[in-house]
């Protein structure tokens, strides 16, 4: 009966390891597959940054000396108060002749203008030729 003894525990002690090597088996392959080579089949690349940011842009320049204010909030850091003040002031004071001239609209910085590079302009390229 002592022979019985040790095998038990030596069966018990392999029970254990088995089930351990599973439980590490199954967090290691079947839990986390990001450890297995290849792509996963949920896996969607990304898109290119030049890509996302040509959705987000506007097609076409906000011309600043005639867009509505609709429109004028469609520019980074410009909301309806904002907007309503590069009206009055272009009402107040004709025409902006560039873009940095907007930063003279009260809270408006040059740095807001800075950002508009690419996205507003004050006048299309005919008006500017000579």
């Amino acid at each position: 009966m002592q022979k019985q003894q040790p095998n038990r525990k030596v069966l018990l002690f392999l029970a254990t390891l088995v089930v351990l090597a599973g439980i590490v088996w199954g967090a290691l392959f079947l839990i986390a597959p990001i450890w297995q080579p290849g792509t996963p089949v949920a896996y969607m690349p990304a898109l290119p940054q030049t890509e996302a940011a040509a959705e987000s842009a506007p097609t076409q320049l906000v011309d600043l000396n005639t867009a509505d204010a609709e429109t004028l909030q469609t520019l980074p850091g410009i909301g309806p108060a904002k907007a309503a003040a590069i009206i009055a002031y272009r009402e107040e004071h004709g025409p902006f002749a560039a873009l940095q001239d907007v930063a003279n609209v009260p809270g408006i910085s040059e740095q807001m203008t800075e950002k508009w590079a690419g996205l507003a302009q004050t006048g299309t390229p005919a008006e500017k030729a000579p």
